[in-house]
């Protein structure tokens, strides 16, 4: 394997009287040093030159740099020792040493920098590819180096302590509605609480709705996210987001079916959690089917909001879904039903929508065809297009439930079940 070296004659240190001092200097420092300095290694000429790097090192509270002249000699240190940071000269590196890097030195160093003196397109895409973020010219610049460490160190931060709320809006039957309440409930949110931040994520990671609704021309979507999925902070998340209405930035669904199989349950998880850990609320609007990643999510999720409508068949599968949510082990207080398209002429009513399903109605969102679909026409949530009306209101008052001492969340388990028999038997409870 042909791997990038130091140039002959710096391999192995002079051994005069100065770099004799330097050396044992640098050897005092590190034991005097406090137990969480971070360590980096440097590797051939990548650090280059030593007086520049040093100094930048020093500033952003690493240690004095651990040095050895291949890449070869780079992963079995690695194999001995943990170092928070690697440079790597990417000069020479061919397609194996590329290899090296992503199967052996990325899973042991947290962060790389790459380090070139004439670096190609291509050369830096493939550093990419290998899982070294961040690239610096050679001889290094120490302005340069120092905001490339400086960005590395952030990341190298403890998430933060508060927990984000977690939201997914669900429905197991489509048609009901459930993207447009994500859209407008992710709005009211951000309106509502309007120094925090909201994110909203399609979790139908392929060709889904919310992309259409705003008419969303994303530069990145959850593809892109999922491919760095090991890597994820909060730079990357806003950098991979696209902004929205009331300032919610969205994570779309991709156009590319290959995606669909990228983000299983694992990766579902690491990206929910990275999420709470940088929004107040994130908003989820989830797949119908009940697969890994939609189990997934609606486990982690603080609050389910079970999108329904005042019909049999919409009140049937809330039914089947509560069911299951029992079965899982949900709180009550963790769902919140919302009847969507509600209007005076349907033949059931809300009284009969919490008869059939034994709990109470968060929230009535009333039937507004025509305001909603101008507001889908023109790409914004019908909660900006008509702010007064009484479906945006009803959207803020979704997000108030959302609070746990909301009343909203209380279960009304008395006289649920003393509905007359046909209705018990048109929603098989086992009535006579």
């Amino acid at each position: 394997m042909t791997v990038s070296t130091l140039p002959e004659g710096l391999a192995e240190a002079p051994s005069d009287t100065r770099t004799n001092t330097r050396t044992e200097t640098r050897t005092e420092t590190r034991t005097n040093m406090p137990t969480d300095t971070r360590s980096v290694l440097v590797v051939g000429d990548a650090g280059a030159p030593a007086s520049v790097s040093d100094a930048v090192l020093t500033r952003c509270g690493f240690g004095a740099p651990d040095r050895v002249p291949s890449l070869a000699e780079a992963v079995a240190q690695l194999r001995q020792h943990r170092y928070d940071l690697v440079l790597i000269p990417l000069a020479s590196l061919d397609d194996a040493a590329l290899s090296t890097i992503e199967h052996d030195v990325r899973p042991a160093a947290p962060f790389i920098i790459g380090t070139a003196a004439n670096a190609t397109q291509d050369m830096i895409l493939g550093a990419l590819r290998a899982g070294i973020p961040e690239f610096v010219p050679s001889p290094l610049d120490e302005d340069e180096l120092e905001v490339a460490v400086r960005r590395l160190v952030r990341r190298m931060e403890p998430p933060p302590r508060t927990r984000g709320m977690l939201v997914a809006v669900y429905s197991a039957k489509g048609g009901l509605g459930t993207t447009s309440v994500a859209v407008n409930l992710a709005t009211a949110l951000c309106r509502e609480h309007s120094t925090e931040r909201v994110a909203l994520v399609d979790l139908v990671v392929v060709n889904g709705d919310v992309r259409v609704m705003l008419d969303l021309k994303p530069a990145y979507d959850v593809g892109d996210l999922v491919m760095k999925v090991d890597r994820i902070d909060g730079e990357l998340l806003t950098s991979l987001m696209t902004p929205g209405p009331a300032g919610v930035l969205i994570l779309p669904s991709s156009d590319r079916p290959e995606v669909q199989d990228l983000v299983d349950g694992t990766a579902t998880a690491t990206i929910l959690e990275r999420l709470r850990a940088h929004f107040q609320y994130v908003v989820l609007d989830l797949d119908h089917y009940l697969g890994e990643r939609t189990i997934g999510a609606l486990d982690a999720a603080d609050r389910v909001v079970l999108v329904t409508q005042l019909s049999v068949p919409a009140l049937r599968s809330t039914q089947r879904s509560l069911d299951l949510f029992n079965r899982l082990g949900y709180p009550p207080s963790k769902v919140l039903v919302a009847v969507n398209r509600s209007n005076a002429e349907s033949a059931l009513t809300m009284a009969d929508a919490e008869s059939v399903l034994g709990r109470r109605v968060a929230v009535r969102l009333p039937n507004e065809f025509n305001a909603c679909a101008d507001a889908t026409t023109k790409g914004v949530p019908v909660i900006d297009f008509e702010p007064s009306s009484s479906l945006a209101e009803a959207y803020h008052r979704l997000a108030h439930a959302l609070d746990p001492a909301s009343p909203a969340q209380a279960d009304r388990t008395n006289g649920t079940n003393s509905g007359n028999g046909r209705k018990r038997r048109l929603f098989r409870l086992g009535g006579g």
